[in-house]
């Protein structure tokens, strides 16, 4: 449920003049190459922006607008058009200060690691960090509702994919990774990771870009941190693994949509090595702002595929090699 201050901001959104805009479908954990992801131009009469921004912006005005697209289920370019240089300390204290706002009535259970699918060496990656609150976490067997979604024009599309619902997700085939000791930075390696790991798994996560580009303007990853790298919410699946038993190198997931295979990935893409080492990324990042992985946290670790959409009525499904299948069914109503 959101808070009740969402639910305020909601009521008192504003529509302002019409425009046009880019549809931006980013595979929030994938990589940042043109070849794996999609910008899709898109054309609407209107446009619904809530609180307004200028560049004088406090942060505290910046924090309000985030929460009201959120709550308002619309996408926005004021930040890309009023900061374009967004600097990635702003934005981490941006989702700070969501976070804070959001704490009042929830609890932060994980975190979650975007743009770290690296396909090619050669190609660097840019992976940053969000969180996962307890309220984001939908149960096995629970119809997940369509109540965090974004309002998405008709005529989008993803990989030649078209769907007929306004309200939509993308869908990402994850790893989660659960923690049973403390790994607190700046020195974490990789062999304290695999002592600190009591469970992988397979997750599906649910994302959709709410923040923007405006027209041909900037949409940075600075611009994702700020909205929390877009995240909706997730479901694991019931197959916990020890991460010592893992082949990484051979972990492979398929993605169907209403069982019709969309999409196909590989463990070994994450920070070019395995999810693994994303984890050691994120222990060791954390640290410059403050933060640290506990003991009983999960951290999920990026997407493994270019994401497909789902809507009102549809059906995901995740396979893994080895940790198991998973599917999600989305519904009407509220979480």
């Amino acid at each position: 449920m959101y808070c009740r201050e969402c639910s305020s901001i909601q009521r008192t959104a504003r529509v302002v003049l019409p425009i046009a805009f880019l549809t931006l479908l980013v595979a929030c954990g994938g990589d940042s190459t043109e070849s794996e992801r999609e910008l899709v131009a898109v054309e609407r009469e209107e446009m619904i922006v809530v609180y307004p921004l200028t560049s004088e912006a406090s942060d505290e005005e910046i924090v309000d607008h985030l929460l009201a697209i959120e709550a308002s289920g619309v996408m926005s370019v004021e930040l890309s058009r009023h900061f374009p240089d967004l600097t990635r300390e702003r934005a981490y204290e941006l989702q700070r200060m969501r976070l804070e706002r959001k704490q009042v009535n929830d609890g932060q259970v994980g975190w979650k690691i975007g743009y770290s699918r690296q396909i090619d060496p050669r190609v660097s990656i840019d992976p940053v960090f969000g969180r996962i609150l307890a309220s984001n976490v939908y149960q096995r067997g629970q119809s997940v509702p369509t109540d965090r979604f974004v309002n998405v024009p008709v005529n989008a599309s993803s990989a030649g994919q078209s769907s007929e619902q306004d309200l939509q997700a993308l869908v990402e085939a994850e790893v989660a990774i659960w923690l049973n000791q403390d790994l607190p930075g700046p020195t974490v390696s990789r062999d304290d990771v695999i002592g600190a790991v009591s469970q992988v798994g397979a997750v599906i996560e649910l994302v959709n870009p709410r923040v923007r580009p405006d027209g041909e303007g900037p949409n940075t990853h600075n611009h994702a941190i700020a909205d929390n790298v877009f995240h909706i919410g997730l479901m694991f699946g019931e197959k916990r693994d020890d991460a010592g038993g893992m082949d990484w190198s051979t972990e492979r997931v398929r993605v169907e949509i209403n069982g019709e295979t969309q999409s196909e990935g590989r463990a070994s893409s994450i920070m070019g090595r395995d999810p693994i080492e994303g984890v050691v990324w994120l222990a060791n990042e954390l640290l410059k702002y403050g933060y640290q992985l506990r003991a009983g946290e999960f951290v999920i670790t990026g997407n493994l595929v270019t994401p497909p959409i789902i809507g009102l009525g549809d059906s995901a499904k995740i396979d893994f090699s080895t940790l198991g299948a998973l599917e999600l069914m989305v519904g009407e109503g509220d979480g």
